[in-house]
């Protein structure tokens, strides 16, 4: 008869853990936010550089957003205002998101139903057209075919 044994029997048995006093813990934490932090502020330098490398080919994003690639002067400059004055950022982005969000959202179920009907009813006119020149073609090879058999009416 075989006995169970768990997942720890064949496992080197280790010396009990020593009871850490409460600010030790708490530094120990520090310490590891700490680290957590800094690998974080990597991972995302990094992903920052990958993205800088994977759009650099788009022009527009040159110019709105000058961190992306060399852009021309006016495009640092557009930089260097928004860097030496955040609050016109700040203002620009208050102006413009609620007015822009408001009006795309306003006017994005008319314009999609109304693209839908328009889709709808270009479909139809293509196979309206395809239709009318399979009978125009059906009715040529007809006449082609009656002209050549030489019968009269």
């Amino acid at each position: 008869m075989s006995q169970n044994r768990t997942d720890t029997a064949f496992r080197p048995k280790r010396p009990p853990p020593k009871d850490l006093a409460a600010p030790q813990l708490r530094a120990l934490r520090k310490e590891l936010l700490l680290v957590r932090a800094d690998v974080e502020r990597m991972e995302l330098a990094e992903a920052t550089f990958e993205l800088k490398q994977a759009v650099t080919h788009f022009r527009w994003l040159r110019f709105l957003l000058p961190m992306f690639g060399q852009g021309g002067a006016r495009s640092a400059s557009i930089g260097l205002l928004l860097k030496d004055h955040p609050l016109v950022g700040s203002l620009l982005s208050l102006l413009l998101a609620k007015p822009l969000r408001a009006g795309l959202v306003k006017g994005a179920k008319p314009a999609l139903k109304w693209g839908a009907v328009a889709l709808g009813a270009w479909e139809a006119f293509r196979i309206w057209r395809q239709v009318q020149a399979e009978k125009r073609e059906a009715e040529e090879s007809a006449d082609a075919a009656d002209g050549g058999m030489g019968i009269s009416e």
